[in-house]
């Protein structure tokens, strides 16, 4: 009779010990940076922004646009070729995506990160928290320009001429609008000792972001306020139901140690099916 007792309680620890394991398992939910990354492994240097988002209601789907910064090997240069405004540069590819569908988790982690970085790579190392446009890899770094003084004695970011492109790319175009003197120095310092690779950067006043004026040419920016308000409400809802579930993200499953060992070692294969495909 002891027996069966210590089988049965053998038989019900079991099943408890499997049923937790279980549900400690997240479903992740594919996301396109998800693509990126694995497209992109033998690159040790990149930044990807999110260039657009949209939801389109006559499909009930999320969709983002990325903008991808690829660094190859820079030539050597002399500094008037650096200050020269009419040459490309020859040592960044920049890829535009298409359209991206994306999960209601993904457009919902995303929704304030508009023309920022959402991913980067610096010397092989991922970064997969939101910081304002180029100011991971390209500001602050003396291969593309140098920290200059403005007239109220101010120190701010300035790209050297032949990457007068990243003006654009950063800041939008008409460049000077909003950022009349590029990156200040005082937020470079605050989010490279602070936050780089630690957590998300959106300025002392949240300045950088969706909200941004560098995204007014946008397709969400031109979409009405009645518009977003209704896709951040009902984004919402389908998130928390999909959570309900047990889905997630990379990205917020990656906040812990143990699962960052877990995403390096993945094969990245979604176990949801269709998201971000």
């Amino acid at each position: 009779m002891l027996f069966y007792k210590y089988l049965i309680l053998l038989i019900a620890t079991s099943i408890v010990t499997y049923s937790c394991s279980t549900e400690q398992k997240p479903k992740f939910i594919k996301s396109p940076l998800d693509h990126i990354i694995t497209q992109y492994i033998d690159k040790s240097n990149y930044s990807v922004i999110l260039s657009d988002m949209d939801y389109k209601e006559d499909m009930d789907k999320y969709f983002h646009k990325y903008r991808i910064l690829i660094e190859e090997s820079q030539p050597t240069l002399t500094r008037e070729q650096l200050n020269d405004t009419i040459s490309s540069p020859t040592d960044i590819k920049i890829i535009n995506t298409d359209w991206q569908e994306v999960s209601p988790i993904i457009f919902e982690e995303y929704q304030n990160d508009l023309g920022m970085t959402v991913l980067s790579k610096k010397n092989g190392q991922l970064d997969k928290n939101s910081s304002p446009a180029g100011v991971n890899n390209y500001v602050g770094n003396s291969k593309y320009g140098e920290w200059k003084t403005d007239s109220n004695g101010g120190s701010f970011w300035a790209f050297y001429g032949r990457y007068r492109l990243f003006s654009d790319l950063f800041f939008g175009p008409s460049y000077g609008y909003g950022y009349r003197y590029g990156y200040p120095r005082t937020d470079w310092n605050d989010y490279n000792r602070n936050y780089r690779n630690k957590k998300p950067y959106y300025g002392k006043t949240n300045e950088y972001g969706t909200r941004s004026n560098s995204n007014r040419n946008t397709s969400w920016a031109n979409k009405p306020q009645s518009f977003k308000s209704k896709v951040q409400s009902k984004v919402s809802r389908s998130s928390s139901e999909l959570k309900s579930r047990g889905y997630t993200s990379r990205k917020s499953y990656s906040k812990t140690s143990r699962s960052q060992s877990r995403y390096r070692s993945s094969s990245f294969r979604s176990r949801s099916g269709g998201f971000g495909k």
